[in-house]
């Protein structure tokens, strides 16, 4: 049944049409409220007293709180003024809204208080039509630009295209660390050095470039190649600083006579140089921020940023050869044969990880400066380069000292030191190092001074004796070390920085007890940890894989070491034991690698097995110079890089065993590479009564160079020494290169034979391997079936010994295991699954090694790959895949000779990196 209609007065109606009248006009108002508050705040970049905000052009009833509520979004960046702001859409249609009405400065003067801040500054001048030329903008100042512009997008007011600002952004960006390291404000002296640089690129100083320049038009000339330039010198004493300068200095000039540079620190983690196509990219990006006009440079970006993303699982080389050929072909044609300068930062980093790894860079400048000569390659690095060789020479060498009398006292004037009187006794006391500077300025800022300059300091004028460099470097930050006002952090920072790492648990279970800490459980350890943490003058923060961990500023721990261990010997020993017993109870390469670090600082031997994965190898080469003289000595004999005082120290043997390793180190890099490794074995047999070692090492070389009767002839000096001395290893191992050379030859059963007897009078496993696979193989190509007794006999010990091989030795194995490898998985069904997962595990040389030659690259990818999707089953496709898989590996198998290293690109730099 229907509802009854009720019925209503005309009184009543009347009434709510009044009602409903009033409402709307109350509506009306609150609109045009929040409208005057919304365009008030949409001129401010924040508001910080929200309450007191006045609108434009109304007189409130309400307060802004009320009425933007919904409006408003929390300010989070601190060069933003306030504490909130409009929100980006709201504040879009108010400042339409205002520009309609031409109120902008109506709008601005409601609320003067609120006008602060630089990104205030930077709103008003583009609303006001004042702006700042993006081109005289700082950093900052043209980042603020890029939040206004952001804000105005859609509004019409004078503004330059996002884009372009973005660019000029990049390029400021670029120069940042330039500038922070050399600008106007910082750098002093130099002179002699700026000019050595000038005169290597061929281009004159900046005010004489402008006044040739004024005088008449300015041609390029193509100059002639030139060798590179090698700066070096140690820590803190101002090597990036003069290169940024030379570079920055040139930035600043018009662009007729600029010159392009390319800047790579390999102190940058994304930088890698078994990569050279993400090298290529990066010096394409820095060339086209230098001359954004030219499209052409724009397009070459684009398209080798795609190529480096497609191939970042392959080898580069081929790709990169065509990608640094196009860029400078692209200079000489839109600037003219103008010096370009690649200069390569940081550079102990790459030598750190071996520098045999830089020689498939180093053969494209090679090529490149060949085609064009005005490529000028500059390599700055605590240590000389020494494998560079641009037009055919080496590196000139450019060692960078201390700072003149006069440019040092320019530098503590920059650092705050205004007083010349004090400033020379400070010179006087600590010498020219811009470092030891650096800390005594710092020190006369906290303490004050004496009449001798830094109060208590025994320094150069020191009667009794005079201090190094380190030794006052070592002073200063100690006392500086006594700043820190937690007792308990002093004792965990001194001496417990001797750890290369720093986390909780190695706080709670390593130094607790040698640094008197008493941290009673892993919470305390966290506490003091953060503590540390904020001493920022003494570590920096490491973000670890699952963790942080604090790590000693790498520029002050060279110096800080060896004042711990003179100060505190008993309780440095003290922690390194502990540390070798920590570490030794854990898992992974990272602990393996501390566990040998703190070994071979207790000068505890280790054996060169415990270096064979790289990872290890290259963390324990970056700390070489904290290592005691007998530990060095003994991993230069295992082919580390030592500096030339310690090998000055070095017997003999010990000497040739570097260089030895060295030559192993060079093998897998190419031509070039190989040539060096053959200079070395040329200048170590020149050497009268040198150990049979060389010779093999030599032959090796040889035969890799497809010299086989000079390597034949080389193997036999060999073994006419080691014979005679009885020194059956090294006859074994010149017999296991002998015998791999004469492979297929009637002339290599009587050296398998002796192969054999000497493999396993040693139980060396590998050279039985070896010879094995070479007997049978040798016995089925002269007729004898795989599947004879005797043959079956020697396969069946095969794939009984062969997994008990590293992957290492494997690996090394390859293209011998390659003879027999159909006929293995016959006498062993099971072999692939029992070998997977040594071919795929993390620190395996199948995963990481990179070939240059792309057939032998993607040969390798593509066993890698099946190893990884299983071989799970035991049929025969199962085996036949592997078999044929395996044997097309060793087809393309670049080396003539067996063991030779895993060259290690760019996958195995990017683990590597990470492992360290």
């Amino acid at each position: 049944m229907a509802a009854e209609a009720k019925s209503i007065s005309a009184q009543q109606v009347l009434d709510f049409l009044d009602a409903w009248g009033k409402g709307a006009e109350f509506d009306a108002t609150e609109l045009a409220q929040r409208r005057g508050y919304r365009q008030a705040a949409a001129v401010l970049a924040g508001i910080d007293d929200l309450p007191s905000l006045q609108p434009v052009g109304i007189a409130p009833d309400r307060s802004a709180p009320e009425l933007l509520r919904d409006d408003l979004v929390p300010v989070k960046a601190k060069r933003l003024s306030g504490k909130v702001m409009l929100a980006a859409d709201i504040r879009r249609q108010a400042l339409l809204e205002l520009s309609e009405s031409r109120a902008f400065e109506t709008a601005l003067r409601t609320n003067p208080k609120e006008r602060t801040g630089p990104i205030q500054a930077r709103l008003e001048g583009y609303l006001l039509g004042t702006p700042i030329p993006i081109e005289q903008q700082t950093l900052p100042e043209l980042e603020d630009t890029l939040q206004v512009l952001l804000w105005l997008d859609g509004i019409p007011v004078s503004q330059p295209p996002l884009g372009e600002v973005r660019r000029r952004l990049d390029y400021l960006r670029l120069l940042a660390p330039f500038e922070s390291l050399a600008g106007d404000s910082v750098f002093r002296g130099r002179q002699r050095e700026l000019d050595t640089l000038r005169r290597y690129v061929g281009v004159l100083p900046p005010e004489a470039f402008l006044s040739r320049l004024a005088q008449s038009t300015f041609d390029w000339i193509k100059p002639l190649q030139q060798p590179a330039l090698s700066v070096f010198g140690p820590g803190g004493v101002g090597k990036s600083a003069l290169v940024a300068r030379f570079m920055l200095e040139h930035t600043r000039l018009p662009e007729e006579i600029r010159i392009p540079f390319a800047y790579l620190d390999f102190d940058r983690p994304t930088l890698d140089i078994a990569k050279p196509l993400t090298l290529c990219v990066e010096m394409i990006r820095q060339l086209h921020l230098q001359f954004p006009d030219h499209v052409n440079f724009s397009r070459l970006l684009e398209f080798v940023s795609k190529q480096a993303e497609e191939m970042a699982g392959v080898d580069q080389t081929v790709a990169a050869r065509g990608a640094l050929a196009d860029l400078v072909g692209g200079i000489e044609g839109r600037l003219g044969p103008r010096p370009y300068v690649v200069t390569l930062d940081t550079f102990e980093e790459v030598q750190y990880r071996g520098e045999a790894s830089a020689f498939p860079l180093w053969d494209m400048l090679i090529a490149l400066q060949e085609q064009r000569p005005f490529l000028r390659v500059v390599v700055s690095g605590r240590a000389p380069v020494t494998s560079l060789k641009l037009a055919g020479q080496p590196a000139v060498p450019l060692e960078i000292g201390s700072l003149d009398d006069r440019a040092a006292m320019a530098f503590l004037l920059a650092q705050g030191i205004d007083d010349e009187q004090l400033a020379s006794k400070i010179i006087g006391q600590v010498g020219g190092v811009p470092l030891s500077l650096k800390l005594a300025g710092s020190l006369i800022k906290r303490d004050g001074a004496d009449l001798k300059g830094v109060r208590n300091l025994a320094g150069r004028s020191s009667f009794w004796f005079s201090a190094s460099d380190e030794m006052i470097q070592g002073q200063l930050f100690e006392r500086i070390l006594g700043h820190i006002h937690n007792p308990q952090v002093e004792r965990l920072a001194h001496p417990g920085l001797v750890l290369r790492r720093i986390t909780p648990e190695v706080i709670l279970n390593v130094l607790n007890e040698p640094c008197s800490l008493a941290v009673g459980s892993i919470d305390e350890a966290r506490t003091l940890f953060e503590e540390l943490r904020n001493e920022t003058a003494l570590v920096v923060v490491n973000q670890d894989e699952d963790a942080e961990e604090l790590i000693h500023r790498p520029d002050l721990r060279r110096i800080m070491l060896k004042l711990l261990v003179q100060k505190a010997p008993a309780q440095v020993r003290d922690i390194h034991q502990r540390a070798v017993g920590w570490y030794s109870a854990r898992t992974g390469l990272r602990a393996r690698a501390e566990e040998l670090y703190h070994r071979l600082q207790l000068s505890e031997p280790v054996d060169k097995t415990a270096l064979d994965d790289r990872s290890v190898r290259f963390s324990i080469q970056a700390s070489m110079e904290e290592l005691p003289l007998e530990s060095q000595l003994l991993l230069a004999s295992y082919g580390l890089d030592v500096s030339k005082e310690v090998l000055a120290r070095a017997d003999r043997e010990q000497r040739a065993a570097g260089m030895r390793a060295k030559i192993e180190e060079l093998l897998p890099y190419g031509p070039t590479s190989l040539a060096e490794a053959g200079s070395i074995a040329n200048a170590l047999l020149s050497e009268a009564d040198g150990p049979s070692s060389i010779y093999r090492a030599a032959a090796r070389v040889a035969l890799q160079q497809e010299e086989f009767e000079r390597g034949m002839l080389i193997l036999e000096q060999g073994l006419s020494l080691a014979i005679p001395a009885n020194n059956t290893l090294e006859t074994m191992e010149l017999l296991r290169v002998k015998a791999w050379a004469l492979r297929g030859s009637p002339d290599v059963p009587p050296v398998l034979e002796q192969l054999r007897e000497y493999a396993r009078r040693h139980q060396d496993t590998p050279t039985i391997l070896q010879g094995c696979a070479q007997a049978v193989s040798d016995a089925v190509h002269a007729g004898e079936p795989a599947e004879s007794i005797g043959n079956m006999a020697i396969l069946a010990e095969i794939a009984a010994l062969l997994p008990e091989l590293s992957n290492l030795q494997i690996w090394e194995l390859v293209p011998a295991l390659g003879l027999v490898v159909r006929w293995l998985v016959k006498a062993n069904p099971e072999l692939p699954n029992l070998l997977r997962p040594k071919l795929i595990g993390e620190s395996s040389p199948f995963v990481l090694a990179t070939f240059a030659a792309s057939i032998a690259d993607r040969s390798l990818k593509m066993f890698v790959n099946g190893a990884i999707g299983g071989w799970e089953g035991q049929n025969a496709d199962t085996r036949a895949t592997f078999s044929e898989s395996f044997e097309r590996l060793c087809a393309a198998w670049p080396y003539r000779i067996l063991g030779v290293q895993p060259p290690y690109g760019s996958r195995g730099s990017r683990r590597l990196s990470e492992a360290l």
